[in-house]
């Protein structure tokens, strides 16, 4: 058997008796001839693995007499050190090692096996297994880079980063190849004590020996985390050059997007033995005439040479538009060589071919996250000129100002446990708005309401949801009358947010009558038919103040949407609103009071139901999306325009002959569409719903599935427009307060309105990087807007302070802010003559 031992080892040694039968001599006294044949030892394994797995190899050892001890050394990215000890005779033995290295492990790891008999013979083999793990200690040569040269008495560029979530202590670099070439051989730097960073760059550079003679050298960068795991690069060669008689132009690499922005990067790399002195780019169109030219002066002491450039063509109309690019450097020689890209790197121009960059300039401007994580909502004030995006994975507000293109460091870290939906806090129905947000936090039950305004940007109080209880209840009369009463405990935590207000006679917002309109997070513990299922629900927005004044608050659950006549499968409902310490009140809402039956089915929504308001704060635009049980998804309306008829207890009979009665509030809101309206659109529809928007008054409402559904307030499809059923971002112009139906010219200045048809518009993202342009009243396409990178989030349309209006949109990369171009929408066309 064997046995797990430390560091220390004691071994006990067992006389072998007369009956080996060996003879004694003057060279052996005992008799015994000693073992001089060392064990064997194999480590076996994958070279890549995933740390999700586990580190896993096998060790084989095998001994002639008997094997003492299997010790395995662990260095690289894991450190650890483990004994096998064997206390009885084993003269062969597989072992399967699986080893869970801890999260901040990876990268190579190199594992050495010694096996060792009772002689102290041994044997020792080398393992290396480079372990994959996003979390572990990752480091970059980021110069030289691979093709790079030098020459004696020439610096070369060393540039290393390391990345490790627990922290970066040491970073450096070492030379390897024949000795002499560079006057040091290695360097580092240390951050000092703990905490660590978790990022860490070193920049650099090591001199070519005066006296080297050519040939080459290798860099290799490294690094320490915290947990002295070490991490390297693998090595780049530095091939020696000698700079007599140069007449050779550098080498030049070129690397930019062949779709950019007006503002993106190119990269310069440069190289040659006499070292780089200029370093450029220049700019044509596709006639060749010379647009832009930018370039930096150096002083030569430096062989190789990675500069970066913005392509500065701001200015540049109209977009989309094609130009060429090429980059160009000259070198330190007495004949001063310049050179353009080549078409291959190690082979100068115009000594071979060059290399030009034809690429498309498009709109946008993108700035990436500060801490990634995944957006999936915004929201735009002008009043701040901020964006405001909720980041779940990191649960936080992201912050990014359009005045100057970027985020605000610190974001919104008080924003509540993971924020989902995201909404502005209502002044009045024209449009005003304050400087709160308010924020959906998806990881609790409670809206946070946020103050934005400069100096302040903080959480002014946490709106506790209620905890609803959905009781179906039924009176069955045979033989004697009883109620019949099954709870539902469905999920209270919300998902998607809207805002909406209602007046006192003036466009200002009553200070009582604020509200939220909210779908909840699906729950897969909730009870059949909500498992994984939302519902949507309204909260009056009101500071309840310390101690809590519980009379101000005020909740209703949407059963209206799911409204039904009397059948074998509907049912009354009584939903019971629990409000918990510190307020320690309910209430009972009976639908039979209302005379109104439930289909539960109908109530339960899919998984992602998105909830946008319009721009004048007067009505709720609903799509069911995610997972949806059926082959469609249903939207929903809100106007509060309609009675809200709350606060009304009333008792009623709920069988026949009044045998069994009961009471509790009878809140009905008349502002949410009915159930008809919403299997009328499921009629002339299909799928489910990917994304929705409205204008700024709701009387239009357009929601993306398999087409581009055009609806009046109503849910009245009124026109459709083609769409892929891939991408989701969709949004209206700001100004847009056109109905899609209604009369046209000359009747009306313009269909479906009297404002001007250049407003009445629809962004649909596309999966292509572009983004069409839809008129809301023929669904017809009247231009398109072209981008770096495919909208793989929300976007949203926003005017700003200046009147300018503004696109954003979540991609892969960042944020991309488009400033919109003024579109002539044709439609309708003008008359024949």
């Amino acid at each position: 058997m064997r046995q797990g031992r430390g560091r220390g080892l004691l071994w006990g040694v067992c006389a072998l008796l007369g009956t080996l039968g060996a003879c004694e001599t003057s060279r052996n006294p005992g008799g015994v001839q000693r073992d001089l044949i060392s064990p064997t030892i194999q480590l076996a394994g994958a070279d890549t693995q995933d740390i999700k797995n586990g580190l896993n190899f096998s060790v084989t050892a095998t001994d002639n007499l008997g094997l003492k001890d299997i010790q395995l050394t662990y260095s690289g990215g894991y450190i650890n050190q483990t004994d096998s000890v064997f206390t009885s005779t084993v003269t062969s033995i597989t072992l399967q090692e699986k080893i869970n290295p801890g999260s901040g492990a990876g990268g190579r790891i190199r594992i050495i096996g010694r096996a060792t008999d009772g002689a102290g013979n041994f044997s020792v083999d080398t393992l290396f297994i480079f372990l994959q793990n996003i979390d572990a200690l990752r480091v970059y040569l980021l110069q030289p880079t691979p093709g790079a040269v030098g020459s004696p008495g020439k610096y070369i560029p060393i540039h290393v980063a390391g990345a490790q979530k627990a922290g970066v202590k040491r970073i450096g670099w070492s030379v390897g190849g024949a000795a002499g070439q560079t006057t040091q051989t290695g360097d580092s730097l240390v951050s000092g004590s703990p905490p660590f960073p978790d990022t860490l760059d070193f920049v650099d550079s090591v001199l070519v020996s005066p006296a080297a003679t050519g040939g080459f050298f290798t860099v290799v960068g490294f690094a320490v985390d915290s947990g002295n795991r070490v991490g390297q690069t693998s090595p780049i060669t530095v091939t020696l050059q000698t700079v007599q008689n140069d007449q050779t132009p550098p080498q030049i690499e070129q690397t930019v997007l062949f779709r950019a922005e007006a503002n993106d990067t190119i990269t310069v790399h440069a190289t040659d033995p006499s070292g780089i002195t200029d370093i450029g780019f220049r700019v044509y169109d596709l006639a060749g005439t010379l647009m832009r030219q930018a370039s930096v002066v150096l002083s030569g002491t430096s062989t190789d040479a990675v500069k970066r450039f913005a392509l500065g063509l701001t200015t540049l109309t109209p977009i989309p538009q094609q130009v060429v690019i090429q980059a160009f450097a000259c070198d330190g020689a007495t004949a001063h060589n310049c050179g353009v890209a080549g078409q291959t790197f190690t082979v100068p121009s115009p000594t071979g071919p060059s290399r030009a960059d034809t690429i498309t300039i498009v709109a946008g401007t993108t700035v990436a996250l500060p801490f990634g994580g995944k957006i999936v909502d915004a929201i735009y004030s002008a009043n701040r000129r901020e964006l405001y995006l909720t980041t779940p994975s990191l649960s936080r507000v992201e912050i990014f100002q359009a005045a100057n293109s970027t985020f605000v460091a610190a974001g919104i870290p008080t924003a509540g446990p993971q924020p989902w939906g995201i909404a502005l806090w209502p002044r009045d129905t024209l449009g005003a708005y304050g400087d709160s947000i308010v924020v959906a936090n998806s990881g609790g039950t409670q809206l946070s309401i946020i103050d934005v305004s400069p100096g302040a940007r903080v959480l002014r109080w946490r709106q506790d949801l209620p905890d609803y209880l959905v009781q179906t209840y039924k009176v069955t009369c045979a033989p004697g009358c009883k109620a019949i009463i099954t709870e539902y405990n469905i999920s209270d935590r919300p998902q998607y947010v809207a805002t909406v207000c209602r007046t006192a006679g003036t466009p200002a917002c009553a200070v009582d009558s604020i509200f939220a309109l909210y779908s909840t997070t699906p729950e897969p513990s909730n009870p059949s038919p909500f498992t994984g299922r939302a519902t949507l629900r309204m909260e009056k927005l009101v500071n309840p103040g310390n101690p809590p004044v519980a009379s101000n608050l005020f909740g209703h659950l949407f059963f209206e949407i799911a409204g039904s006549v009397p059948s074998a499968t509907s049912d009354t409902l009584r939903i019971v609103e629990r409000r918990g310490p510190p307020y320690n009140v309910s209430k009972v809402t009976l639908t039979a009071c209302a005379g109104i039956n439930v289909e539960l089915q109908s109530f339960a929504l899919g998984d992602t139901t998105f909830a946008r308001n319009s721009g004048n704060f007067t009505h709720g635009f609903f799509g069911e999306g995610g997972n949806v049980s059926a082959k469609f998804a249903r939207v929903m309306s809100y106007t509060t325009k309609n009675l809200l008829q709350h606060g009304v207890v009333q008792a009623c009979p709920t069988a026949p002959g009044g045998v069994i009665r009961d009471s509790g509030q009878v809140d009905v809101d008349f502002g949410m569409s009915p159930a008809v309206d919403v299997i009328d659109f499921i009629s002339n529809s299909a799928t489910k719903v990917r994304s929705i928007a409205t204008n700024f008054n709701g009387l239009t409402n357009a929601a993306r599935a398999d087409s581009v559904y055009y609806l009046d307030e109503g849910l009245r499809l009124k026109a459709t427009s083609p769409d892929s059923g891939v991408a989701t971002g969709i949004d209206m112009n700001y100004n847009h307060t056109f109905a899609p139906s209604g009369s046209c010219p000359p009747t009306t200045p313009a269909c479906g309105g009297s404002g001007s048809p250049n407003d009445r518009l629809l962004f649909v993202a596309r999966f292509d990087a572009n983004i069409d342009v839809f008129d809301t009243y023929f669904g017809a396409q009247v231009g398109t807007i072209s981008i770096r990178d495919p909208i793989v989030g929300p976007l949203r349309v926003a005017k700003d302070a200046s009147g300018n209006q503004l696109l954003f949109g979540i991609t892969s990369r960042g944020v991309v802010m488009v400033s919109l171009p003024a579109f002539t929408n044709p439609l309708p066309a003008p008359p024949r003559r």
